[in-house]
């Protein structure tokens, strides 16, 4: 037990070093030498958690999808149309607290995802808490659709992603929230007339 606890003491170390040089030196600045001088470990030591710099932002990108589901269980009991927005609004939140960081876990998250034969990318885990989301709607009652619950969480978790790219660094989070506001309700009336 000992022996995990240590394990994870030492990733989050990692992590908050290289968040930290991130943040101070900017990304494509910062070396995994770097990381591991502030972190106070061997460079060996870095590959035995990461396999290079950019696994930092996946495993944070990670983390943010385990608060996901504890967001999406947060609006339970609400319209899933009305509840899908909350969660759009609360991921906003998280992602324009650290946008400069997030923009760039977002692109390794995209790019890590592309051609991927990994488990479950960030995106899937995405996807998989939507569609849990969808699902209890269609068997409760709520969401009368003939469109599978997976591929009405991949139309509107595609709104999302889309919304990021196209407009976190022109938008603000009230701008971009009101433009998925507006594309899920379009949206939405074709799944859920269908």
């Amino acid at each position: 037990m000992r022996r995990e606890a240590r394990k994870k003491q030492i990733e989050a170390a990692i992590v908050e070093q290289a968040i930290a040089l991130f943040k101070k030196k900017g990304y494509d600045r910062v070396t995994v030498e770097e990381i591991t001088n502030q972190s106070g470990i061997a460079k060996g030591t870095f590959f035995n958690y990461f396999r290079k710099k950019e696994d930092v932002l996946l495993h944070l990108a990670n983390s943010h999808m385990e608060l996901l589901s504890q967001i999406a269980e947060t609006h339970q009991g609400k319209p899933v149309k009305e509840r899908l927005a909350y969660i759009y609004r609360d991921l906003l939140k998280i992602y324009f607290q650290h946008a400069d960081l997030m923009r760039l876990t977002l692109v390794e998250t995209l790019r890590a995802s592309i051609g991927s034969k990994e488990t479950a990318s960030n995106l899937s885990l995405f996807q998989g808490t939507l569609q849990t989301v969808i699902r209890e709607a269609q068997q409760n009652g709520e969401l009368p659709s003939r469109w599978d619950a997976g591929m009405i969480a991949s139309m509107v978790g595609g709104l999302f992603i889309n919304a990021l790219i196209t407009g976190s660094s022109t938008m603000d989070e009230e701008q971009i929230f009101a433009l998925l506001c507006s594309q899920l309700e379009a949206v939405w009336e074709g799944v859920a007339n269908a």
